[in-house]
């Protein structure tokens, strides 16, 4: 992979989507590390990696979409052995999303054989003394289902992030509550219907009572989850 295709490649699945990806570059990038690309008609561009295939289109700007940029994001996660793609994540780094009705935690667990190195990642209202610290808050607001909505696709921008710049391809969701009232499974049910770069990442749901469980138990729990 040569120097401005890997830089194609870090837009691609570091940081938020870019929207201003130039096809030509788009297009380099998959000939260098796609197995097979092909030209089909309709300014179509099919791409395969490890036996699975993806179409792109050509769009009348010169830049990729943002559906065909979350597009390839899904593809370079689902396939890590590609040349310099994200790296599966291993039992030593778990990341999971603690969520209830007004907020949701993003947490990265590090374990290495010295130290624990836990990382807390949210969208708003940084801690001075903790620049990893984030929160993704609900806002209030008269419709309760867009506001819950917008929540949880605030959430799962967040963590879209969070997966890439660790290099993580699973985590799992910590909710509390039945029904309704869980919003784990509600942001898990968001994530299934709209948010696919996040779909297949998504190793499960588990109920924990947020308001009791320590930081240590959350971690637990996560690695239970995706098999950690």
């Amino acid at each position: 992979m040569n120097a401005n295709t890997r830089k194609t490649f870090q837009s691609l699945t570091s940081g938020k989507a870019p929207r201003d990806l130039e096809w030509d570059k788009f297009i380099s990038l998959w000939e260098d590390i796609a197995d097979k690309v092909e030209n089909e008609s309709g300014d179509r561009l099919s791409v395969t990696i490890n036996g699975h295939r993806e179409v792109f289109r050509r769009p009348h700007d010169g830049r990729v979409s943002i559906e065909d940029v979350e597009r390839a994001r899904h593809l370079l996660a689902e396939h890590p052995q590609t040349e310099g793609g994200p790296t599966p994540g291993g039992t030593d780094s778990v990341v999971a999303v603690a969520i209830d009705e007004r907020t949701a935690r993003i947490f990265t667990f590090n374990i290495d054989a010295q130290n624990v190195q836990d990382t807390e990642k949210t969208m708003r209202n940084p801690e001075p003394d903790d620049r990893h610290l984030r929160k993704v808050e609900r806002q209030s607001g008269n419709d309760e289902k867009h506001t819950m909505v917008t929540f949880y696709d605030e959430a799962a921008k967040e963590l879209v992030d969070v997966l890439n710049a660790n290099g993580q391809n699973s985590f799992a969701i910590l909710g509390h509550g039945k029904g309704t009232s869980n919003a784990g499974e509600g942001l898990a049910e968001r994530i299934r219907e709209k948010h696919p770069a996040l779909r297949s990442r998504l190793a499960g749901v588990a109920d924990v009572d947020l308001s009791a469980a320590n930081d240590a138990e959350l971690e637990q729990r996560a690695r239970a989850v995706v098999g950690g």
